[in-house]
């Protein structure tokens, strides 16, 4: 996988964000499996393996965005911030779109087999789509920050600043 993502992105600083968001996502599915309840045996491990791999995907959607824009390239926290909403449609559809396709699963289905792997994966993803659109682009922000002198050094906090309350003034007007 490292490979995979330093070849894609020429640029083992992305593979790194990727492989961190990547433990993450492991570990948030096995706090979804603990909220949930149920016990940790051979499903919920084979479940956490398959969701590195899907929840992955939306800290890949962003990161391809911001390698794409000059400005956020170059460290300008408004554009970071920018890129990143425009990429939340998509990161956002495919997380409702993986948790619904595991509720009946988890719903449906009785016993210690099939629920604890929906749990992990739809849990997991759920929680992943955090690393993904906040985590991911503070990331970018810290190891993209400008080096010229009297340039803007906001920094992570700020990408923070800028994307939640944008998000939160989107969710009360729709």
């Amino acid at each position: 996988m490292v490979t995979t993502l330093v070849l894609s992105f020429r640029s083992a600083r992305a593979a790194g964000i990727i492989g961190l968001v990547a433990l993450l996502s492991a570990g948030l599915g096995m706090l979804s499996l603990w909220l949930s309840g149920y016990s940790l045996g051979f499903n919920p491990l084979l479940g956490s393996a398959g969701l590195v791999g899907i929840a992955i995907n939306g800290a890949i959607v962003v990161l391809a965005a911001l390698r794409a824009d000059e400005s956020a390239l170059g460290g300008d926290v408004d554009a970071i911030a920018a890129v990143t909403m425009q990429e939340a449609r998509h990161v956002l559809a495919t997380t409702a779109t993986t948790m619904g396709g595991f509720l009946p699963l988890f719903l449906f289905t009785r016993g210690e087999f099939w629920p604890p792997l929906a749990v992990v994966i739809a849990g997991g993803v759920g929680f992943a789509v955090i690393l993904s659109l906040l985590l991911t682009p503070a990331i970018f922000a810290l190891s993209h920050r400008p080096r010229r002198a009297g340039a803007s050094d906001r920094g992570a906090l700020a990408v923070f600043r800028a994307v939640l309350p944008s998000r939160l003034a989107d969710a009360r007007s729709g």
